[in-house]
């Protein structure tokens, strides 16, 4: 089952007119930075637009329940308290839930773990087609706009903004 064919929650693309519901803040190329929840009944200034929004993890819309569930994707989830945003060709499709990924994954059958003593598969050497990676798109504490695929909290990727490079902090957008 592939992340399109999962139940996904509407997003606005426009945080400072967004009442209710999902919102994403997006950079000058339109690329989501940030997914949060409007702020029901706030004024523009202090709603999701202006304030801040946690960073977005970007899942494309091709990948697979199996394949978030177990490849370097699934590090990204805690990224986001609220999910992560589905990208398909046309753009973004809405919000997969992480009580959504939960309630799916009860029943997927997770392959066994592979070691290095494994031999190689064969199709490990087929081209995919076209391919979108899992991507989190994080703003770390000195201003700097990171994106990452795999996350791990204890031992943080560099973040080369100052030119020495310093662990990644990452803050809300």
């Amino acid at each position: 089952m592939t992340l399109d064919e999962l139940p996904l929650a509407p997003v606005s693309t426009r945080p400072d007119e967004a009442t209710d519901g999902y919102v994403v803040a997006l950079d000058a190329a339109g690329v989501p930075t940030g997914l949060g929840v409007a702020a029901p009944g706030a004024p523009p200034a202090a709603s999701a637009g202006r304030g801040s929004l946690p960073p977005a993890v970007l899942l494309p819309a091709r990948l697979t329940l199996d394949e978030l569930l177990t490849g370097e994707a699934v590090t990204l989830l805690p990224l986001n308290p609220f999910g992560a945003v589905v990208i398909g060709p046309s753009g973004i499709l809405g919000v997969l839930e992480h009580p959504t990924i939960a309630r799916h994954c009860a029943g997927v059958d997770v392959p066994p773990g592979r070691t290095r003593s494994d031999l190689a598969h064969p199709e490990d050497g087929v081209l995919a087609g076209v391919v979108g990676v899992p991507v989190a798109r994080l703003l770390c504490r000195c201003g700097r706009l990171n994106q990452v695929t795999l996350y791990d909290p204890d031992y943080p990727p560099t973040c080369p903004g100052d030119g020495a490079g310093h662990p990644l902090e990452p803050q809300e957008r």
